[in-house]
């Protein structure tokens, strides 16, 4: 039978909770608690409310944070590659 105030188990090898607190996933962020609030009132981290209680989930985070890198890769390889010509050519006198 599982205690209440026994602490959840850590993923694999990240020594973080599966379940993290704002704490927690500041220091897992390498940012400080009030950006990490900031991000959460503007929908921009992905977290999960329980009454006033704010919780991320890790794996969420790890996907959320590949994702974003993988977009920021796309966008920056569209940033340098150049418009195709256009077919269309006029010639003005």
């Amino acid at each position: 039978m599982s205690g209440e105030n026994e602490k959840p188990a850590a993923a694999p090898d990240s020594g973080y909770p599966e379940i993290m607190t704002i704490d927690q996933a500041a220091e897992y962020l390498q940012l400080h608690k009030q950006v990490v609030y900031r991000h959460v009132r503007k929908g921009t981290i992905p977290a999960s409310r329980i009454g006033a209680t704010i919780r991320f989930k890790k794996s969420v985070i790890d996907a959320w944070l590949e994702d974003s890198a993988l977009a920021t890769l796309r966008a920056e390889r569209e940033a340098r590659t150049p418009a195709p010509a256009s077919p269309f050519v006029f010639e003005v006198d």
